[in-house]
């Protein structure tokens, strides 16, 4: 099927190229931290350590938001109100793209404390880190999911949705 004809699966199609993109830069980046993060509070860090955190957080947040607008973008499409995102959430699980909205608000909390408590305290932010580390598989896995729904229910090539 072509998205010819068809703006908001266009929309759709776009976004999941985006996020494509975007999840192999957030790779990218978790391949560096990982073994920086186990450093924080044992020792110095340097200047490209800080810099590569700080790529992270960045591109995690973003690939979380984009995420989320990708989703909201699908629910459209499946005619759900979406003035309330979980309601988006609630047919993401039903679609298996999340295991639970409770899932993503985790992650979406640890997002948000992290951008707004990016703190000075070494013990909070490899916790902090730990915690973006261990979801951003999570969060790919996501994008992988709802990127299979889109091929199936709208007829995206492989390459066309991730």
């Amino acid at each position: 099927m072509t998205d010819a004809g068809k703006p908001h699966l266009a929309l759709i199609r776009d976004r999941l190229d985006h996020l494509s993109r975007m999840a192999s830069y957030l790779a990218y980046s978790l391949s560096k931290v990982v073994v920086i993060v186990p450093r924080i509070g044992v020792q110095e860090l340097s200047a490209d350590d800080h810099e590569s955190l700080a790529a992270f957080r960045v591109r995690f947040s973003d690939f979380q938001e984009h995420l989320g607008k990708t989703m909201r973008a699908v629910a459209i499409e499946e005619a759900l109100e979406v003035e309330r995102f979980g309601t988006v959430l609630a047919l993401m699980e039903r679609l298996k793209v999340l295991d639970s909205p409770e899932q993503w608000r985790a992650i979406r909390d640890l997002r948000n404390a992290v951008n707004h408590e990016y703190e000075d305290d070494l013990a909070r932010l490899a916790e902090f880190f730990t915690g973006l580390t261990q979801s951003a598989p999570t969060l790919m896995e996501m994008h992988r999911r709802l990127a299979e729904f889109c091929r199936r229910a709208y007829g995206f090539s492989d390459q066309a949705s991730g």
